[in-house]
């Protein structure tokens, strides 16, 4: 057996489905002959058809119930019994009030109808509970208790309402708890209901939905009784065939091909109804009881207000439950945005790393080139000054100076390289924006290849204080050079300048343009978007300008790009100007 499904149950082979279909329909069955029955006999045959037609039902039910809780396995098994004993005790308490209607009398007997209609509503509800739950965070165990008895609490108030309006006061002997009783396990089958799908609304679609179902006919053949005047012989009514739903419905509920662990999620729509579904009596409630203290006071009674104070007190203890989860949904949500916004920084750190690293790798095929040249010129004054041993001449003073030079140069370069692969973010300060783009000249150079000439337009000490980092500064020129340099494979003019922005604000501009391939407006549009590349896979990651862009805005600048077809690109960057460099940053 596989799961909780029901060997009996299982779609997949046509014999096996003959079972719980003929069961299925001989219920139906039963149920409409009865009501035509019922609805074709005369009114002195009514009292003894219909009892014995509600035993059939009952009959049907247990049967079925119990066929359920024989073939189910685990936690579900036990449900199913209490389910099935509920419908069998409900046969002996319909055939003792047979026999009460047709005048046999037993002084033990004049409240065992009621005591045993109390037994089967509390077996029903301790079947329903009895279904197995899954984990549930702390705290869902208690707005589930609440959630149902707000729900049972509500329907009681009404079902007594109406029993008032009925002329409940005027019953017979022993008429007042058999109504009680009545409008409590309605009530409680209800509440059960709810308790166990308010947190799972899927749950609805299976054996609970044709429970609650049951919970609804019992709830529709009670307003019925009501409001026809609690009649104390109920046979000969025409509503009572709402009652052989009852049995019905928990007959469909046994041959459900769902188990009632299965949690199906629903539309949105659904989900709603059934979360909302505990507090739709209570609305009806309020009311109801406002159109009776305005159209009759006099008829709410002290234990009719007492249930609605009960009630009361149960919505107020949920709202403070509801305030108190909101409050929690909102610190945990403050500390997950928290998390990925620590997240999202790590994320970008580790993005910058990895375009300065491809960088580094950039620029060392560069460095190789000016070392391979350095190396060539000390290898030639090393041969020279050697040839010089040979013919006995001392090497010259020059030949030397040339060979510690290039290694000075080599030196410098290699440190260049280890200093920028090796930086570390720096804290903002105040920065000369020319002063830091002529520095990085070197670095610029070991990036391009003899092919492209560079320009750099930058004056340092012009008063161009921006505030920055230095690493900041160089991330942004390196990534536009780098994407200047793709963009022009056959070489060409590569032109780095610093100064005024023309706009509003003083703002101190940073700008790159090249002579290259250029671009189409369509790739204009995506450029700065993630992982956007127009290089080849494995050449580029996609995300060097969207970095950039990211680092621009959060210093509070701005980003422009210009470009067409064959005439190159040119990239603007716009940081704020401060004036004065004294000024403490903001």
């Amino acid at each position: 057996m596989s799961g909780q499904r029901l060997p009996a149950l299982r779609r997949s082979d046509p014999s096996v489905q003959f079972l719980p279909m003929t069961a299925r329909a001989v219920l139906v069955g039963v149920w409409v002959a009865a009501a035509l029955l019922h609805r074709f006999l005369p009114g002195d045959q009514r009292p003894l058809a219909w009892p014995l037609s509600y035993a059939a039902l009952e009959l049907l039910a247990a049967a079925s119930l119990g066929y359920r809780a024989w073939r189910s396995p685990g936690a579900g098994r036990l449900a199913w019994w209490l389910l099935a004993i509920s419908a069998t005790l409900e046969i002996p308490n319909l055939m003792i009030g047979l026999l009460l209607s047709r005048g046999w009398t037993a002084p033990w007997a004049e409240g065992l109808p009621s005591l045993l209609g109390l037994g089967t509503g509390v077996l029903v509800l301790a079947g329903v509970l009895s279904f197995p739950r899954a984990q549930e965070p702390r705290g869902v165990l208690g707005r589930r208790v609440q959630d149902g008895l707000i729900f049972a609490v509500s329907v009681l108030f009404l079902l007594w309402v109406l029993g008032l309006q009925g002329s409940l006061h005027l019953t017979i002997r022993g008429m007042g708890l058999r109504v009680f009783v009545a409008y409590l396990n309605a009530a409680l089958l209800g509440g059960g209901v709810v308790f166990m799908t308010s947190y799972d609304p899927g749950r609805i679609r299976g054996p609970l939905g044709w429970l609650g179902a049951s919970a609804l006919a019992w709830l529709a053949a009670l307003s019925a009784w009501a409001l026809a005047g609690l009649p104390p012989v109920v046979a000969t009514q025409g509503w009572i065939v709402l009652a052989g739903a009852i049995p019905l419905f928990q007959g469909l509920a046994a041959w459900s091909p769902r188990p009632v662990e299965e949690v199906l999620a629903g539309p949105g729509s659904e989900r709603r109804a059934v979360v909302l579904l505990p507090y739709l009596p209570v609305a009806v409630a309020i009311g109801v009881l406002a159109v009776l203290l305005l159209s009759a006071p006099g008829s709410v009674t002290r234990g009719a207000f007492s249930i609605f104070l009960v009630m009361v007190a149960l919505l107020l203890l949920r709202q403070f439950q509801s305030i108190q989860d909101l409050l929690a949904a909102r610190r945990t949500l403050e500390d997950r945005v928290r998390q990925r916004t620590r997240a999202l920084e790590q994320a970008q750190d580790t993005l910058l790393r990895t375009e300065r690293m491809n960088t580094v790798a950039l620029m060392g095929a560069g460095l190789a080139h000016d070392l391979n040249n350095l190396l060539c010129a000390m290898k030639s004054s090393a041969e020279l000054a050697t040839l010089r041993l040979d013919e006995g001449e001392v090497p010259g003073r020059e030949d030397l100076r040339r060979i510690g030079v290039a290694a000075d140069r080599a030196a410098h370069l290699t440190g260049r390289l280890m200093g920028f692969a090796r930086r570390e973010e720096e804290g903002l300060s105040f920065l000369d924006l020319g002063t830091a783009v002529k520095e990085m000249e070197a670095t610029l150079r070991l990036l391009l290849p003899q092919t492209v000439e560079l320009r750099i337009e930058a004056a340092p000490g012009a008063g161009l204080t921006v505030q920055s980092s230095r690493l900041r500064v160089e991330q942004m020129v390196v990534n536009l050079v780098a994407n200047a340099r793709d963009a022009m494979p056959e070489g060409g003019i590569l032109r780095v300048r610093t100064g005024v922005g023309d706009s509003e604000q003083p703002m101190a501009l940073l700008e790159v343009a090249d002579t290259g391939v250029g671009m189409t407006p369509e790739i204009q549009a995506r450029i700065f978007d993630p992982f956007f590349t127009t290089k080849a896979p494995g050449h580029g990651t996609g995300l060097g300008l969207s970095s950039l862009k990211a680092l621009v805005e959060e210093g509070g600048g701005q980003l422009e790009v210009r470009s067409a077809p064959g005439r190159g690109s040119r990239f603007r960057i716009l940081l704020p100007l401060l004036p004065v460099a004294g000024v403490s940053p903001r």
